[in-house]
């Protein structure tokens, strides 16, 4: 599941690249773990020099470009973010932060089982203040949210409805693995949301300021995989 790149200047939507054109240096892995060494099975003779190109080039791997400008009128996030053991000052590096419970003070962040619809992420923002970010349908489950900037421009975020929570969780990780370090999003129940690339410092203050950590778990695509950032909205 994929969505469209176009340039983010005024009047023009900044949105997610084509799954179909992923990077082709970034590694793959399952959604539940970071995959296991194992035996290796040697490839044939024609096929060994791409695999060892593909090695050569995955430190070389820093995501599709989405062409997009964040607003430039973001929070800074040090101030809502803890370390893993809830200690002031966190690094704001994957791995050592979490998000902190006053981000989503008066929000209600109990698990969500049942099946969400795109309108229910339109409630939640019309709830936050952010104003009426209606979504647009794409194609069949694909839904675009345009978040406004400032100089008229806006950042589409990419919203796919999947049939349960695991699907949605695959679903997400697959598109960031598809797109590379950099690229982010946030998954509720069955609603995988993907966004374009942005620095973590970006990512983590854009999902800041529209509640979008309180809404769904935070994940942000790393160099080698998928990583779930910890916050005050949690699933099993």
């Amino acid at each position: 599941m994929s969505n469209e790149t176009n340039p983010s200047r005024k009047d023009t939507p900044a949105g997610a690249s084509p799954a179909s054109a992923p990077c082709p240096s970034c590694s793959r892995s399952s959604h539940r773990a970071r995959r296991a060494p194992g035996r290796l099975v040697a490839p044939r003779r024609p096929a060994l020099a791409a695999v060892l190109a593909l090695a050569l080039g995955g430190a070389a791997c820093s995501g599709i470009d989405a062409g997009v400008e964040y607003p430039g009128d973001l929070p800074e996030p040090d101030r809502y973010l803890l370390t893993p053991e809830n200690g002031a000052d966190p690094s704001l590096t994957l791995g050592e932060f979490k998000i902190g419970p006053e981000t989503c003070s008066g929000i209600d962040t109990h698990p969500v089982t049942q099946r969400l619809s795109p309108d229910d992420l339109t409630r939640f923002l019309e709830a936050q203040g952010a104003g009426n970010i209606a979504p647009k349908l794409a194609r069949s489950n694909l839904y675009w949210f345009d978040f406004p900037a400032r100089d008229g421009s806006f950042v589409r975020l990419r919203l796919a409805v999947l049939e349960d929570a695991r699907r949605a969780t695959q679903d997400l990780h697959d598109a960031l693995l598809q797109h590379g370090p950099g690229w982010w999003g946030v998954r509720r129940s069955n609603l995988a949301v993907l966004a374009p690339k942005a620095s973590l410092r970006e990512a983590v203050a854009f999902a800041i300021k529209y509640k979008l950590v309180c809404w769904g778990m935070f994940t942000y695509a790393g160099n080698d995989d998928a990583y779930v950032v910890p916050g005050p909205y949690a699933e099993l």
